[in-house]
């Protein structure tokens, strides 16, 4: 299994830098983001020589995008903007789009309406080619695992699966053990996503126990069952709060996150 890395830690900075600060730490693959205001590396609506540059500059750095980032793209009044997306990722030849769900916890009425999104949304992801990813998220309307498997049965799987990220399982109320978790999502799971976290509690808490060792999680079993996932190629890095960060330490937190992980997924 391979290591990819989220460009959201590089919110701060250009594409340039980001996938420069990407490849000097090590890793092989990334999520590009095009999230306003987290991490806009990527613009939507674009012509296709501005998609043919920055697939070039992936390219010649040696890099794979695993997928595109859209968290907060995904307006269940409004998915057009989302269509965007997916056109920009099938321009791009990124498999997959990753996103939150939005919608409210514990809301069946909620739930509902994102499942109802989704199927509006699966004939273009099929006639583009391009997964849509969904994380489960504290907060929305899908954010543990009971939540994800019934939102998995309501949509087209085919189109439509699951980015898990084992720090939202973590921080479930009913404080889930992930490693536990995975198997019983493994066939929905299209992405993961890779840190840690030390509390319990619904924030993720600061960068320094994000990284991986400054938490309380069993990322050793965590990592065993993500390798075991049936077609599973990539786990990427995701840190948030490095935006403002100076690019040299954010450069290291990358750097010290790949030392940390790899011994993991090898």
């Amino acid at each position: 299994m391979k290591l990819g890395c989220s460009t959201i830690l590089f919110g701060g900075y250009s594409l340039d830098e980001a996938l420069d600060g990407i490849v000097q730490a090590g890793y092989g693959a990334i999520e590009l983001c095009t999230i306003p205001g987290m991490a806009p590396h990527l613009e939507l609506g674009q012509p296709e020589a501005y998609y043919a540059e920055v697939r070039a500059k992936v390219a010649d750095r040696g890099l794979v995008i695993e997928s595109i980032g859209a968290s907060g793209r995904l307006n269940h009044d409004d998915p057009s903007q989302f269509v965007l997306v997916l056109e920009a990722a099938a321009a791009l030849g990124a498999p997959a789009v990753t996103s939150g769900p939005g919608g409210k916890a514990d809301d069946w009425e909620s739930l509902k309406r994102v499942a109802a999104t989704l199927n509006d949304l699966a004939p273009q992801a099929a006639e583009l080619g391009v997964k849509i990813s969904l994380k489960p998220h504290v907060r929305n309307a899908m954010y543990d695992t009971p939540s994800a498997l019934r939102l998995m049965e309501m949509v087209d799987t085919r189109w439509i699966g699951l980015n898990v990220d084992a720090s939202h399982l973590w921080r479930t109320p009913s404080h889930e053990i992930p490693e536990a978790s995975i198997p019983k999502l493994a066939p929905y799971i299209v992405t993961a996503r890779i840190r840690d976290t030390l509390s319990r509690d619904l924030p993720i808490g600061p960068v320094e126990t994000q990284i991986p060792g400054g938490g309380a999680m069993n990322l050793p079993a965590i990592a065993a069952a993500l390798k075991a996932v049936p077609g599973l190629e990539y786990v990427t890095l995701e840190i948030v709060g490095t935006k403002d960060y100076p690019k040299d330490e954010v450069q290291k937190i990358v750097e010290v996150c790949r030392e940390r992980l790899e011994p993991l997924f090898v």
